[in-house]
């Protein structure tokens, strides 16, 4: 469902920080927010440093990694390279998880994922709603961000992607390629685009 934006939405908006704004999910425009815009180009530049030196040195680039991302647990394990991580303070992953290469996370929602919880290669995580009826706000950039929750046990399969505001319980296991647009209930196999549950496990 999308959030309502009109005239009234937007003074109201006018008058509360990028904060306030992230923390309620509300709409906010991200070309006139320096504060996100330097937060990103910061981020991409880290996981470039990250990629280069995994390339020399396997080990250094895990002990930037866990500094970059506060909240990645250290008994969880990260393969590179990175395809990007936008806003890192935001990405929580539990311990024994274990996350593939090229991973890719997309806008500033808060992204959880639980304990020994498999992430495949190419996985994408998107966190950011744009405007679905309106090309006008569309085109003025108007965007908000809802958090993704991916519980324990789970499997992700390779190039997998999670649209903004769902919650995936545990036990889960996604095919490939599969893009998952609903919440998804414990101990379930789901696969295709939508994703759909194809079994109780």
């Amino acid at each position: 469902m999308v959030k309502l934006l009109d005239d009234k939405e937007i003074r109201r908006l006018s008058k509360l920080s990028i904060q306030e704004k992230l923390q309620n999910g509300d709409w906010y425009k991200f070309a006139e927010e320096p504060l996100l815009q330097k937060s990103v180009v910061s981020s991409v530049k880290k996981v470039q440093e990250i990629n280069d030196q995994a390339k020399k040195d396997l080990d250094a680039a895990k002990e930037i990694f866990y500094q970059f991302i506060p909240h990645f647990s250290k008994t969880a394990q990260i393969m590179f390279p990175l395809s990007g991580i936008e806003y890192p303070e935001n990405l929580r992953v539990g311990p024994g998880s274990f996350i593939n290469a090229y991973l890719q996370v997309i806008s500033a929602g808060n992204i959880s994922i639980g304990e020994n919880t498999f992430v495949g290669p190419n996985c994408q995580l998107y966190t950011a709603n744009h405007h679905v009826t309106s090309k006008v706000l569309r085109r003025e950039g108007w965007q908000y961000d809802s958090p993704i929750t991916i519980g324990d046990d789970c499997w992700l399969g390779g190039m997998v992607i999670v649209l903004p505001g769902i919650t995936i319980g545990d036990g889960v296991v996604v095919g490939a390629g599969s893009v998952v647009t609903k919440d998804v209930p414990n101990n379930c196999l789901i696969a295709g685009n939508p994703a759909r549950i194809i079994r109780y496990l």
